[in-house]
Protein backbone atom coordinates (compact mmCIF):
# COMPACT_ATOMS: atom_id res chain seq x y z
CA UNK A 1 0.00 0.00 0.00
CA UNK A 2 3.18 2.43 1.03
CA UNK A 3 4.20 1.63 -2.68
CA UNK A 4 0.80 2.46 -4.37
CA UNK A 5 0.55 5.84 -2.55
CA UNK A 6 4.38 6.65 -3.73
CA UNK A 7 3.09 5.67 -7.33
CA UNK A 8 -0.29 8.13 -6.62
CA UNK A 9 2.12 10.92 -5.66
CA UNK A 10 4.70 10.41 -8.78
CA UNK A 11 1.59 10.91 -11.24
CA UNK A 12 0.06 13.73 -9.48
CA UNK A 13 3.68 15.76 -9.96
CA UNK A 14 4.23 14.16 -13.34
CA UNK A 15 0.62 15.76 -14.80
CA UNK A 16 1.29 19.24 -12.76
CA UNK A 17 3.80 19.81 -15.25
CA UNK A 18 1.92 18.10 -18.04
CA UNK A 19 -0.74 20.20 -17.48
CA UNK A 20 0.83 23.46 -17.44
CA UNK A 21 2.85 22.20 -21.03
CA UNK A 22 -0.34 21.54 -22.12
CA UNK A 23 -2.51 24.57 -21.52
CA UNK A 24 0.14 26.64 -22.66
CA UNK A 25 0.12 24.99 -26.17
CA UNK A 26 -3.63 24.68 -26.16
CA UNK A 27 -3.49 28.64 -25.58
CA UNK A 28 -1.19 29.38 -28.87
CA UNK A 29 -3.31 26.70 -30.80
CA UNK A 30 -6.26 28.48 -30.13
CA UNK A 31 -4.68 32.18 -30.49
CA UNK A 32 -3.23 30.93 -33.67
CA UNK A 33 -7.11 30.15 -35.13
CA UNK A 34 -7.63 33.94 -34.87
CA UNK A 35 -6.60 35.04 -38.20
CA UNK A 36 -8.34 31.75 -40.22
CA UNK A 37 -11.57 32.41 -38.86
CA UNK A 38 -11.19 36.20 -39.55
CA UNK A 39 -10.13 35.62 -43.39
CA UNK A 40 -13.24 32.99 -43.52
CA UNK A 41 -15.99 35.13 -42.85
CA UNK A 42 -14.90 37.80 -45.06
CA UNK A 43 -14.18 35.57 -47.96
CA UNK A 44 -17.66 33.91 -47.43
CA UNK A 45 -19.10 37.41 -47.58
CA UNK A 46 -17.08 38.10 -50.33
CA UNK A 47 -18.69 35.11 -52.28
CA UNK A 48 -22.10 36.04 -50.99
CA UNK A 49 -21.45 39.44 -52.56
CA UNK A 50 -20.51 37.52 -55.95
CA UNK A 51 -23.90 36.22 -55.69
CA UNK A 52 -26.25 38.46 -55.00
CA UNK A 53 -24.82 41.88 -54.68
CA UNK A 54 -27.17 43.71 -52.62
CA UNK A 55 -27.04 40.79 -49.90
CA UNK A 56 -26.53 41.92 -46.42
CA UNK A 57 -23.18 41.22 -45.27
CA UNK A 58 -23.16 39.26 -41.92
CA UNK A 59 -19.82 40.09 -39.04
CA UNK A 60 -18.67 38.89 -36.16
CA UNK A 61 -16.03 39.83 -33.91
CA UNK A 62 -14.08 37.36 -31.63
CA UNK A 63 -13.57 38.10 -27.96
CA UNK A 64 -13.00 36.92 -24.56
CA UNK A 65 -11.07 33.61 -25.46
CA UNK A 66 -11.06 30.83 -23.21
CA UNK A 67 -8.40 27.61 -22.64
CA UNK A 68 -8.93 25.55 -20.53
CA UNK A 69 -7.38 22.17 -19.75
CA UNK A 70 -8.59 20.18 -16.15
CA UNK A 71 -6.51 16.99 -15.30
CA UNK A 72 -7.74 14.74 -12.61
CA UNK A 73 -6.29 11.40 -10.87
CA UNK A 74 -7.40 9.57 -8.33
CA UNK A 75 -6.64 6.28 -7.01
CA UNK A 76 -7.92 2.80 -4.80
CA UNK A 77 -7.44 -0.40 -4.08
CA UNK A 78 -8.83 -3.68 -4.83
CA UNK A 79 -9.16 -6.02 -1.77
CA UNK A 80 -9.40 -9.54 -2.16
CA UNK A 81 -10.05 -11.42 0.95
CA UNK A 82 -8.96 -14.83 -0.37
CA UNK A 83 -7.65 -17.04 0.65
CA UNK A 84 -5.05 -16.04 0.26
CA UNK A 85 -5.57 -12.40 0.76
CA UNK A 86 -4.57 -9.62 -2.25
CA UNK A 87 -4.65 -6.38 -2.62
CA UNK A 88 -4.76 -4.88 -6.41
CA UNK A 89 -3.81 -1.40 -6.96
CA UNK A 90 -5.82 0.88 -9.29
CA UNK A 91 -5.41 4.53 -10.95
CA UNK A 92 -7.59 6.55 -12.68
CA UNK A 93 -6.93 9.36 -14.89
CA UNK A 94 -8.91 12.19 -16.57
CA UNK A 95 -8.41 14.99 -18.84
CA UNK A 96 -11.05 17.63 -19.89
CA UNK A 97 -9.72 20.58 -22.63
CA UNK A 98 -12.41 23.36 -23.52
CA UNK A 99 -11.37 25.82 -26.19
CA UNK A 100 -13.73 28.69 -27.03
CA UNK A 101 -14.07 32.06 -28.87
CA UNK A 102 -16.89 34.40 -27.52
CA UNK A 103 -18.93 36.19 -30.17
CA UNK A 104 -20.51 39.65 -30.99
CA UNK A 105 -22.54 39.83 -33.68
CA UNK A 106 -23.04 43.34 -35.45
CA UNK A 107 -26.35 44.07 -35.81
CA UNK A 108 -25.37 48.24 -35.76
CA UNK A 109 -27.64 49.92 -39.33
CA UNK A 110 -24.30 51.96 -39.57
CA UNK A 111 -21.98 49.46 -39.84
CA UNK A 112 -23.41 47.04 -42.07
CA UNK A 113 -24.05 49.81 -44.73
CA UNK A 114 -20.75 50.74 -44.07
CA UNK A 115 -19.55 46.77 -44.18
CA UNK A 116 -22.03 46.37 -47.60
CA UNK A 117 -19.96 49.16 -48.89
CA UNK A 118 -17.05 48.02 -48.32
CA UNK A 119 -17.88 44.22 -50.07
CA UNK A 120 -19.21 46.23 -53.37
CA UNK A 121 -15.81 48.14 -53.91
CA UNK A 122 -14.05 44.65 -53.44
CA UNK A 123 -16.27 43.68 -56.03
CA UNK A 124 -15.58 46.61 -58.43
CA UNK A 125 -17.97 48.88 -57.35
CA UNK A 126 -17.36 52.85 -57.03
CA UNK A 127 -20.21 53.60 -54.50
CA UNK A 128 -19.39 55.53 -51.47
CA UNK A 129 -21.30 56.60 -48.56
CA UNK A 130 -23.56 59.80 -50.09
CA UNK A 131 -23.44 63.15 -48.04
CA UNK A 132 -27.03 62.13 -46.02
CA UNK A 133 -25.45 58.95 -44.58
CA UNK A 134 -22.13 60.80 -43.57
CA UNK A 135 -23.92 63.38 -42.08
CA UNK A 136 -25.75 60.20 -39.77
CA UNK A 137 -22.28 58.37 -39.42
CA UNK A 138 -20.90 61.90 -38.26
CA UNK A 139 -23.79 62.13 -35.56
CA UNK A 140 -23.36 58.45 -34.31
CA UNK A 141 -19.46 59.26 -34.32
CA UNK A 142 -20.05 61.84 -31.98
CA UNK A 143 -21.42 59.49 -28.70
CA UNK A 144 -18.22 57.40 -29.47
CA UNK A 145 -15.69 59.58 -28.60
CA UNK A 146 -14.61 59.83 -24.83
CA UNK A 147 -13.87 63.02 -22.92
CA UNK A 148 -10.80 62.63 -22.70
CA UNK A 149 -8.46 65.54 -20.18
CA UNK A 150 -6.96 66.89 -23.62
CA UNK A 151 -10.39 66.99 -25.79
CA UNK A 152 -11.97 68.85 -22.47
CA UNK A 153 -9.31 71.14 -22.23
CA UNK A 154 -9.35 72.07 -25.56
CA UNK A 155 -12.73 72.48 -25.61
CA UNK A 156 -12.57 74.67 -22.33
CA UNK A 157 -10.12 76.86 -24.16
CA UNK A 158 -11.72 76.92 -27.34
CA UNK A 159 -15.18 78.25 -25.91
CA UNK A 160 -13.62 80.62 -23.87
CA UNK A 161 -11.47 82.15 -26.25
CA UNK A 162 -14.88 82.52 -28.64
CA UNK A 163 -16.98 84.15 -26.13
CA UNK A 164 -14.26 87.09 -25.28
CA UNK A 165 -15.66 88.79 -28.09
CA UNK A 166 -19.46 87.42 -27.93
CA UNK A 167 -22.12 89.72 -25.24
CA UNK A 168 -23.98 86.59 -25.07
CA UNK A 169 -24.26 82.66 -25.83
CA UNK A 170 -26.94 83.84 -28.58
CA UNK A 171 -24.01 84.92 -30.14
CA UNK A 172 -21.54 82.47 -29.72
CA UNK A 173 -23.85 79.44 -30.88
CA UNK A 174 -24.15 81.15 -34.86
CA UNK A 175 -21.05 81.67 -34.76
CA UNK A 176 -19.06 78.24 -34.15
CA UNK A 177 -20.45 74.88 -35.61
CA UNK A 178 -20.99 72.38 -32.76
CA UNK A 179 -21.73 68.46 -32.79
CA UNK A 180 -25.24 69.85 -31.66
CA UNK A 181 -25.76 71.11 -35.67
CA UNK A 182 -27.56 69.15 -38.02
CA UNK A 183 -24.49 68.57 -40.39
CA UNK A 184 -20.79 69.98 -38.89
CA UNK A 185 -18.55 68.12 -40.83
CA UNK A 186 -17.76 71.46 -42.97
CA UNK A 187 -14.61 73.02 -45.09
CA UNK A 188 -11.38 73.76 -42.97
CA UNK A 189 -12.64 77.40 -42.98
CA UNK A 190 -15.47 76.84 -40.96
CA UNK A 191 -14.66 77.13 -37.19
CA UNK A 192 -15.94 74.24 -35.64
CA UNK A 193 -15.42 72.65 -31.79
CA UNK A 194 -12.57 70.57 -30.97
CA UNK A 195 -15.30 67.92 -30.69
CA UNK A 196 -16.72 68.33 -33.95
CA UNK A 197 -13.08 68.61 -35.50
CA UNK A 198 -12.20 64.91 -33.99
CA UNK A 199 -15.67 63.62 -35.73
CA UNK A 200 -14.96 64.89 -38.82
CA UNK A 201 -11.62 63.46 -38.78
CA UNK A 202 -12.73 60.21 -38.15
CA UNK A 203 -15.08 60.53 -41.03
CA UNK A 204 -12.31 61.54 -43.05
CA UNK A 205 -10.44 58.26 -42.30
CA UNK A 206 -13.40 56.05 -42.45
CA UNK A 207 -13.75 57.47 -46.36
CA UNK A 208 -10.09 57.18 -46.95
CA UNK A 209 -9.91 53.77 -45.72
CA UNK A 210 -13.10 52.74 -48.08
CA UNK A 211 -11.95 54.52 -50.96
CA UNK A 212 -8.96 52.59 -50.97
CA UNK A 213 -10.37 49.11 -51.42
CA UNK A 214 -9.88 47.73 -54.83
CA UNK A 215 -10.63 44.57 -56.32
CA UNK A 216 -9.09 42.11 -58.53
CA UNK A 217 -7.13 40.29 -55.67
CA UNK A 218 -9.49 37.53 -55.40
CA UNK A 219 -11.14 35.03 -57.57
CA UNK A 220 -14.56 33.90 -58.32
CA UNK A 221 -16.06 30.29 -59.99
CA UNK A 222 -17.07 26.97 -58.96
CA UNK A 223 -15.54 24.55 -56.97
CA UNK A 224 -14.08 22.60 -59.67
CA UNK A 225 -12.20 26.40 -60.82
CA UNK A 226 -10.47 26.40 -57.27
CA UNK A 227 -6.69 25.52 -57.57
CA UNK A 228 -4.29 23.67 -55.66
CA UNK A 229 -1.99 26.73 -55.31
CA UNK A 230 -5.07 28.78 -53.48
CA UNK A 231 -4.08 29.94 -49.75
CA UNK A 232 -7.84 30.57 -48.43
CA UNK A 233 -11.10 29.88 -49.84
CA UNK A 234 -14.62 30.90 -49.22
CA UNK A 235 -18.00 29.84 -50.28
CA UNK A 236 -21.64 30.69 -50.51
CA UNK A 237 -23.62 27.93 -51.99
CA UNK A 238 -22.12 26.51 -55.22
CA UNK A 239 -19.83 29.85 -55.93
CA UNK A 240 -16.68 29.60 -54.45
CA UNK A 241 -13.91 32.29 -54.06
CA UNK A 242 -10.41 31.94 -53.67
CA UNK A 243 -6.55 34.09 -52.94
CA UNK A 244 -3.93 32.90 -54.36
CA UNK A 245 -0.37 33.69 -52.74
CA UNK A 246 0.15 37.13 -54.76
CA UNK A 247 -3.24 38.17 -53.38
CA UNK A 248 -2.43 37.27 -49.50
CA UNK A 249 -1.42 41.20 -48.71
CA UNK A 250 -4.76 42.86 -50.14
CA UNK A 251 -6.49 40.10 -47.83
CA UNK A 252 -4.85 41.33 -45.04
CA UNK A 253 -5.51 45.05 -45.72
CA UNK A 254 -8.76 44.24 -46.28
CA UNK A 255 -10.06 42.15 -43.51
CA UNK A 256 -8.12 44.81 -41.14
CA UNK A 257 -10.81 47.33 -42.66
CA UNK A 258 -13.25 45.26 -42.02
CA UNK A 259 -12.67 44.83 -38.74
CA UNK A 260 -12.13 49.00 -38.07
CA UNK A 261 -15.74 49.08 -39.84
CA UNK A 262 -17.52 46.17 -37.47
CA UNK A 263 -16.44 47.77 -34.55
CA UNK A 264 -17.10 51.52 -34.67
CA UNK A 265 -20.33 52.03 -32.67
CA UNK A 266 -20.72 50.52 -29.40
CA UNK A 267 -23.56 51.03 -27.10
CA UNK A 268 -23.56 54.40 -25.76
CA UNK A 269 -22.79 54.25 -21.70
CA UNK A 270 -21.59 56.30 -19.22
CA UNK A 271 -18.27 54.57 -17.52
CA UNK A 272 -17.77 56.02 -13.89
CA UNK A 273 -14.42 55.56 -12.17
CA UNK A 274 -14.11 56.59 -9.02
CA UNK A 275 -13.90 60.05 -8.24
CA UNK A 276 -13.88 61.01 -12.24
CA UNK A 277 -15.86 59.97 -15.38
CA UNK A 278 -14.25 58.11 -17.59
CA UNK A 279 -16.38 58.33 -21.12
CA UNK A 280 -18.56 61.09 -21.34
CA UNK A 281 -20.46 61.23 -24.40
CA UNK A 282 -21.64 64.68 -26.14
CA UNK A 283 -20.28 68.20 -26.87
CA UNK A 284 -21.67 71.34 -24.56
CA UNK A 285 -24.38 69.23 -23.38
CA UNK A 286 -25.31 67.73 -26.75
Amino acid sequence: MRSFRLILACALLCLTGCTSARLRQRTINQAGTLPELQFQQVLDNIAQFAVNPASLPWHVNLKEGTSQVTDSVSGGALVDLGPPASTQPQLFGSRTAVAQWGMAPVIDPTELRLLRIAYRRAHGSNEMPDAEFLSELSHELKDQLPANPDLRLESELFFYQESRGSRAGSELDPKVITTNNEQFCYGPETKTSPLARNVCRKVETIQRDLSRIQPGWFHVGGKHDVPKTACYIGRSGNTYVWVCPEGREQLTEFTLTVLKLSSLIKETQTLINPGSVKFSPGDRGG
